[in-house]
């Protein structure tokens, strides 16, 4: 029950516009994190989410989903439960 109040609460983001600047989201545990991470940079600190600013360790929610900013990567961390 904490969780879901804790999802909404975070900033809602809505959904990602591909016209905007939008960091990489990993949503399937299976896609490789290094991966992505080659593809960022080691020297990223913060995400993008249409054209918005977030600093690393920032978690927001875009419709049901809760992401976290890790180094340049959106890592969706939980599902919202309606």
């Amino acid at each position: 029950m904490k969780r879901e109040a804790e999802v909404g609460a975070l900033q809602q983001v809505g959904a990602a516009d591909p016209e905007r600047r939008n960091s990489p989201w990993q949503s399937d545990p299976e896609q490789s994190y290094e991966l992505l991470r080659e593809q960022v940079g080691d020297e990223v600190d913060c995400c993008y989410f249409n054209d918005e600013r977030f600093a690393d360790g920032a978690e927001v929610a875009s419709g049901g989903v809760r992401l976290k900013c890790e180094r340049g990567i959106w890592v969706e961390i939980a599902e919202r439960q309606v």
